[in-house]
């Protein structure tokens, strides 16, 4: 995986967060779309791949800190996703993923990144980080300072 796949994952998560925060609750937002869609699809499958690795990390620091396991709404998703796209992210977030296909729909390959990102806030929040923490958290993580921070 390309060492800007990290970084960008942890951007992309930045940027949801920084939603999460205006909105008052975890909501897949449209200011990670304009950023997701300037990346072609081998770019996206390395990012693709780094959330799913964050994602991992995230909930297993809130399974061995606090006992507590959460995991995507796999009903809500498949209403929204094609098949393909569901089993990419079923094993994208496995504790030890196997082999994976990226999904061809552009759309569905968004859905999943959001979805990533919304869980490893959603882990980060119940560890007891608050929103306006998890945004800079993650820019630090990507090395971005804060006074670059978008609005």
């Amino acid at each position: 995986m390309p060492a800007a796949a990290p970084r960008a994952a942890y951007l992309l998560t930045a940027a949801m967060a920084d939603n999460t925060q205006r909105a008052c609750a975890i909501v897949a937002g449209d200011d990670m779309s304009t950023e997701w869609g300037g990346y072609d699809e081998s770019v996206q499958r390395d990012i693709l791949a780094a959330l799913g690795e964050q994602t991992r990390i995230a909930l297993t620091m809130l399974r061995d800190r606090l006992g507590v396991e959460i995991e995507m709404d796999w009903d809500s998703t498949a209403r929204v996703v094609c098949s393909e796209a569901l089993a990419a992210a079923r094993e994208l977030v496995r504790p030890d993923p196997g082999e994976w296909s990226l999904p061809e729909c552009a759309h569905c390959r968004e859905v999943i990144a959001k979805a990533m990102c919304s869980l490893q806030i959603q882990a980060y929040f119940r560890l007891g980080f608050t929103l306006v923490k998890i945004a800079p958290m993650c820019r630090q993580s990507a090395d971005e300072p804060e006074s670059a921070r978008r609005s």
